[in-house]
């Protein structure tokens, strides 16, 4: 059965089989010829091709495999609704726009309130504030 793994780094996804088959870094370290501090750093997001993922994937019985998704969003409804959602966010937590849609955007809450407008968008905007708070603080956000 095949596992879809939704991640931004080549190095997260590597971490994630890494733990996901009980290894430590030195034993994965051991399996490909690298020392644990170079499995460390690859995990935290030092730069590797594809080909060199794959490789440490193919190790741990995995395969790495990619799937090009549009994650712009180009209907006029969904912009404006996030327009707005950041514009609230910033005035509930007292920060300036640009900190708020820096924010949303790197802890998911962006991409959070794309997925679940439909929902979001029947509720009030302290809620919304609130859900996607903790969306973002659940992907390491912290304000």
């Amino acid at each position: 059965m095949k596992k879809t793994i939704e991640t931004t780094t080549l190095g997260a996804c590597i971490r994630m089989e890494r733990e996901k088959v009980g290894l430590t870094q030195s034993q994965l370290g051991e399996r490909i010829g690298l020392k644990a501090s170079r499995i460390s750093k690859i995990e935290h997001g030092a730069p590797i091709t594809p080909e060199v993922a794959s490789f440490i994937l193919s190790k741990m019985g995995s395969e790495l495999q990619f799937k090009v998704v549009n994650s712009h969003v180009n209907d006029k409804e969904t912009v404006d609704f996030l327009i707005a959602v950041i514009y609230n966010y910033s005035k509930i937590k007292n920060i300036s726009l640009s900190r708020a849609f820096r924010y949303l955007k790197t802890f998911k809450g962006l991409e959070y309130l794309t997925r679940y407008k439909e929902i979001e968008q029947t509720l009030s905007y302290e809620d919304i504030v609130d859900n996607v708070s903790k969306v973002c603080s659940h992907n390491g956000g912290a304000l």
